[in-house]
């Protein structure tokens, strides 16, 4: 095809004439050069591709702007498959989760009365050991010295108080005496002086006499004096007799503390000594914690403080159950102190086992008080915690809910999988959407299955399309 163009044009060019050879040789330098037929044929095959291309998209977009519109599809709007539920208002117990620690306010420390050496330790940490078991003693050996002086001091002590009651007798009967030798050396004297008045005794006499009588008034007068301090006397001995009499009984008590048994059935706790230990006096043995001192410690938020105190004023305290062990509880009092977040509940166990553990963090769940028009749901049926969606003519609405706790059934025997909630603008009769939708909002349109049982609010699934 080139070849057939080169040709056409090479025909159509005009032919040279005679002296154009002078006129190319005289031609100025403005003047346009003649195009060889070599440039002319590259030309055309540059231009012809570009010529076609052309072409073909101008059709194109004829074509395309010549075609008839098709005809759009209606959107449908899609229905979302949802398990449903009834609403049926009641009379239940909620029942609020807690997380509590285990403690024991009745923890014993047993300590060594004396210094003594350790003879046996027949218990170990963490055993279980009932009223009356031998948890540690100490070598009575170390003890028994003690108790014999404080007895032997005793007994001398009471032999003081016979000899000075002994005396005391002694006394009252030699008073009367000393008062006659008085009165003999009173009359002795008033005789010398009489003789010596009539030159019948000398001076020497008379001063014998006198000597004599003033030996007979002291002693009358010592005789008095311990007579009369009798009663202290006997008074101090008998201070210091019971002085020693209480170190007896607290020597014989040591003593009866070297074998040290368990006060009451519980566990025993960390164990401080072993057998052939010397300890000192005080010095720490052991730790018992008897079962009936072990309670829980959980925290009740604030909003549900005023109904516990109230059901503990009724006479009614609240039952709960642990989780983890299952063991019974009883909310028996509530601390005096609280927080922003509420106050600490003290729980007993009524019926301990050899399982717990102070510091042991157990999940309890507490029964409250009945509340009436409660709503039993699943928890696939709440929303952000505070709403569900209520079924209207196939259009999900929301609707504002109050929580008010887990729910167990009445006997407590129920799964964890359900809650109670409470709202005026439920009525009975109601359907409550009870699948966990990603995309769930006011008026989006659902569906369900015909055959859906009426439930009363177990087990929701995921949406399926």
């Amino acid at each position: 095809m080139l070849r057939a163009l080169d040709s056409v044009i090479a025909t159509r060019s005009p032919r040279p004439v005679a002296g154009a050879k002078d006129q190319r040789n005289t031609m100025q330098p403005s003047d346009t050069p003649t195009r060889s037929p070599r440039q002319r044929r590259w030309l055309f095959r540059f231009l012809l591709p570009l010529l076609i291309l052309a072409i073909a998209i101008a059709a194109f977009l004829a074509l395309k702007a010549s075609r008839p519109d098709a005809p759009q599809p209606m959107p449908e709007e899609r229905a979302w498959l949802v398990e449903t539920m009834q609403v049926e208002p009641a009379t239940r117990h909620p029942v609020l989760t807690l997380h509590g620690e285990v403690a024991n306010p009745d923890r014993l420390s047993i300590n060594a009365p004396l210094s003594a050496r350790v003879a046996a330790v027949p218990v170990e940490d963490g055993e279980s050991v009932t009223e009356g078991t031998r948890l540690v003693e100490l070598d009575r050996r170390d003890f028994e010295p003690a108790l014999s002086r404080a007895k032997a001091n005793l007994a001398d002590l009471e032999a003081q108080i016979r000899e000075v009651r002994a005396q005391h007798e002694s006394d009252r009967q030699a008073l009367a005496l000393e008062q006659q030798i008085v009165e003999n050396a009173e009359t002795a004297l008033s005789r010398t002086r009489n003789l010596q008045g009539r030159n019948l005794t000398s001076q020497a006499d008379v001063d014998t006499a006198r000597d004599t009588l003033s030996q007979a008034r002291l002693a009358l007068n010592t005789r008095r004096e311990r007579l009369s301090t009798f009663d202290a006397r006997i008074a101090g001995l008998e201070a210091r007799r019971d002085a020693a009499e209480a170190d007896v009984m607290a020597a014989e008590r040591d003593l009866e503390r070297a074998r040290v048994a368990a006060p009451a059935d519980g566990l025993v706790g960390n164990v401080e000594v072993t057998p052939g230990a010397q300890v000192g006096a005080n010095a720490t043995l052991l730790s018992f914690y008897p079962w009936s001192g072990f309670e829980l410690r959980a925290l009740i938020p604030s909003t549900r403080v005023a109904v516990m105190l109230e059901a503990l004023r009724a006479g009614n305290p609240p039952q709960a159950r642990a989780r983890e062990t299952d063991a019974a509880l009883e909310l028996e009092r509530i601390a005096a102190e609280a927080s922003g977040q509420g106050a600490t509940g003290l729980f007993r166990f009524v019926d301990p086992n050899d399982s717990l553990r102070t510091g042991q963090v157990l999940t309890i769940e507490l029964e409250m008080p009945a509340i009436d028009e409660a709503v039993a749901i699943p928890h696939s049926a709440l929303y952000g915690n505070d709403h569900v969606y209520r079924i209207d003519e196939e259009r999900l609405e929301r609707v504002q809910v109050e929580r008010l706790g887990e729910y167990r059934g009445d006997d407590m025997s129920g799964d964890n999988g359900t809650l109670l909630v409470r709202a005026p603008s439920l009525s009975p009769g109601d359907r409550l959407a009870t699948t966990q939708l990603p995309n769930a909002v006011d008026g989006l349109k659902v569906r369900w299955e015909a055959d859906d049982a009426e439930s009363d609010g177990t087990g929701g699934t995921e949406a399926t399309e």
